[in-house]
């Protein structure tokens, strides 16, 4: 038996089994943070400090208008044209119609729609753990664990 070809596949995964829990502590999760200036104010589902965002819900400060923005949408919708948004919460579902942008960060889309602050939508989004939005022929799952759509809401609508 031959102890240095024995060592070296130990000694290799001693060294992966160390570095596996740094690695796992640099990357992070995405996760809901809630943000306002003077004029508009933000919920935003992402990676905080970094360009990672799923999902956002913003709007300009007491317009009672609420804007979502899915960030890596279907791939072969048109540029520049409008496309159906769906947002289902439990039960309820919306369909908006969004504007179709290039995302500028990889080979997609993204698309932003509007709808009011008093939308059926966001009682069921504030009752659910998570929220589905279909785009093209995409579907995509959010969840809401810890969303401030309360917070976010008191800053959009109109007093």
């Amino acid at each position: 038996m031959d102890l240095p070809r024995m060592m070296f596949p130990r000694l290799a995964l001693a060294l992966f089994l160390a570095a596996a829990p740094a690695a796992t502590a640099v990357a992070q999760e995405r996760q809901w943070s809630l943000d306002a200036g003077d004029s508009d104010a933000y919920l935003v589902f992402g990676v905080p400090e970094t360009d990672d965002v799923g999902v956002s819900f913003w709007c300009t400060i007491r317009t009672n208008e609420v804007q979502i923005m899915l960030a890596e949408a279907d791939p072969h919708l048109k540029v520049g044209r409008n496309a159906p948004i769906t947002v289902t919460a439990g039960k309820t579902t919306v369909t908006l119609s969004g504007k179709v942008s290039d995302n500028e960060e990889g080979a997609t889309t993204s698309i932003e729609a509007s709808m009011p602050a008093t939308s059926k939508i966001f009682p069921a989004l504030l009752a659910a753990d998570r929220f589905k939005v279909h785009v093209g022929k995409q579907n995509y799952v959010f969840p809401l664990g810890d969303a401030d759509l309360s917070g976010l809401l008191d800053l959009c609508r109109k007093p």
